[in-house]
């Protein structure tokens, strides 16, 4: 098996880089799997993200009989970016192989109709039943709970030092991030010197309340932080993640928090509650429009019960050798003609 896994134009620049990709090749070096990253050089199983490699490509990959795994991880037209790409999707998505969902939301979000700006939007996946999940995976080697911690910039002087810090990550801007919702905490905790937020990303760019956050003497903003070690090492100096993102799909920021060990203050839509509790673990807190601090009051009163649950809840199901191993699976079931999920059949003497 050698598996082709192209590296999308954005990842020459690595704060807009596709996490899975990365996670998926530093894995397979791991594990010392054959891959490579350019067409025609004797793959014989492919994975594409969303359209990537586009769709000529697809189509030779299948004329040369190379087995395709199509990676949906959500609709373009949805988030207002890149209008055409929905329609490249779903033709990409017809002639593949099995389709990969990163979260049981965007099986649902892309197997059926879905109201948009533009209107009622067609399902970019027509054939869910040749299709699983596969939720994203965390590099514990980089994201850990142990480890050091950066020296964050603090209150100003003559202020009490802040002790409960409140990390929020946006790589990338739009409304449904949630800036407004950062703003609106920072201004009801303003009062509490001991509570400090810090931003990762581009939270200064978002058009309706980025310009808000320069005015916030409790708010500092770090910026783009493309080194990985780095982040860890913020993630690691803050007690919790505030995630106020509306219906992101599998966010890798919770995951990679989570396994800092920090709890999750989210907003329960999208791909986010499937993060962050199930039957077992609770490692994190939904927003409550209603009291909205009150889900932040308890994840502070309990921060140590859920820093542990947040960790554990990564172990048990969301590591890079987990989702590298369901992947490595699947390819090896198309290319010996088997439904992905059925055993192998053994073969007599």
């Amino acid at each position: 098996m050698k598996v082709l896994i192209t590296k999308a134009a954005g990842y020459r620049d690595q704060s807009h880089v596709f996490p899975f990709v990365r996670s998926m090749l530093t894995y397979m070096e791991r594990r010392g799997i054959a891959f490579t990253t350019t067409p025609g050089e004797g793959e014989t199983v492919a994975v594409g993200v969303q359209w990537d490699p586009g769709l000529d490509v697809v189509r030779d990959l299948k004329a040369r009989g190379v087995r395709f795994v199509h990676r949906l991880d959500g609709r373009a037209r949805a988030v207002v970016k890149i209008y055409e790409k929905d329609e490249e999707n779903r033709r990409i998505n017809e002639i593949a192989d099995w389709t990969v969902f990163q979260s049981r939301y965007v099986r649902s979000h892309t197997t059926r109709p879905c109201e948009t700006i533009f209107g009622v939007e067609a399902p970019v996946c027509l054939t869910p039943d040749k299709g699983s999940i596969i939720y994203n995976g965390v590099d514990r080697e980089v994201f850990r709970e142990d480890g050091p911690k950066e020296h964050l910039p603090g209150n100003a002087p003559g202020l009490a030092p802040a002790d409960f810090n409140i990390l929020h990550v946006a790589f990338t801007h739009g409304v449904r991030k949630g800036v407004g919702d950062l703003v609106h905490a920072a201004r009801l905790l303003a009062g509490n010197p001991r509570i400090r937020f810090y931003c990762v990303g581009r939270q200064e760019q978002d058009l309706a309340f980025g310009h808000e956050l320069k005015r916030l003497p409790n708010v500092t903003c770090l910026g783009v932080i493309v080194d990985r070690e780095r982040l860890a090492s913020i993630m690691r100096a803050c007690h919790v993640l505030m995630f106020p993102s509306r219906n992101d799909y599998c966010p890798n920021t919770v995951l990679e928090a989570m396994s800092c060990g920090l709890p999750v203050w989210y907003h329960p839509s999208g791909g986010t509650p499937e993060l962050v509790r199930d039957a077992d673990i609770a490692a994190g807190v939904p927003m409550d429009e209603a009291n909205p601090i009150y889900p932040l009051h308890v994840i502070r009163e309990f921060q140590r019960e859920f820093s542990a649950r947040a960790v554990e809840m990564v172990k048990r199901r969301f590591t890079v050798e987990k989702m590298g191993e369901a992947y490595v699976d699947l390819f090896r079931a198309l290319e010996e003609g088997r439904t992905p999920g059925a055993a192998p059949t053994s073969v007599s003497a």
